[in-house]
């Protein structure tokens, strides 16, 4: 007996372009939560599996702290550059999620623009590949300032998923959801 597919997750085609490009963006999560219900599990210290599933999780590793490393250094170029040409950016800053290059420049300058700016480091990374798509999760230590006259830095935890596709010999983001944790 065949079981019945679910209603299209897609808007109307009269739905705003934010409205389908979320649709988009959830159905692309959708899927690969069902993707990668069979793929290989990788811990941050080391690689389990076949060389290659370790060595792509090992490459997106490297991609995602060479994003941390852009956003510390407010390197607009490096952090915007990390990102495919479609791509959804969330964090609970955000009110909606970012989906253009004009956006990410925004974010990263607001953050940029006070002395001294948020900075990330990462404290648990997990990392599951299958083929091209790697889906990082973890948390982030953020170091931001708090007003007041001094300079003074509070630590806030943040949860992440990080979803990266392998683009020729780079891993560009394709969708980025960072929140506080509770």
């Amino acid at each position: 007996m065949k079981t019945p597919s679910p209603a299209p997750l897609a808007p109307a085609r009269s739905a705003p372009p934010a409205t389908r490009r979320a649709a988009a963006a959830l159905a692309l999560c959708l899927g690969l939560v069902l993707v990668l219900a069979g793929c290989e599990s990788v811990p941050a210290g080391g690689g389990a599996g076949s060389p290659s599933t370790a060595a792509g999780a090992g490459t997106a590793a490297q991609a995602h702290a060479r994003l941390i490393e852009a956003f510390n250094g407010c390197n607009e170029a490096a952090f915007v550059g990390a990102y495919a040409p479609l791509f959804t950016f969330a964090t609970s800053n955000t009110r909606q999620p970012v989906t253009t290059r004009e956006g990410l420049q925004r974010y990263l300058a607001q953050g940029c623009a006070g002395r001294p700016n948020p900075t990330a480091a990462l404290l648990a990374q997990s990392t599951r590949v299958s083929g091209a798509i790697t889906v990082l999760a973890g948390q982030y230590r953020f170091k931001v300032p708090v007003g007041g006259g001094a300079a003074q830095l509070a630590d806030v935890v943040q949860n992440f998923t990080l979803v990266l596709e392998r683009m020729g010999e780079r891993w560009l983001v394709l969708a980025h959801h960072v929140s506080v944790a509770p």
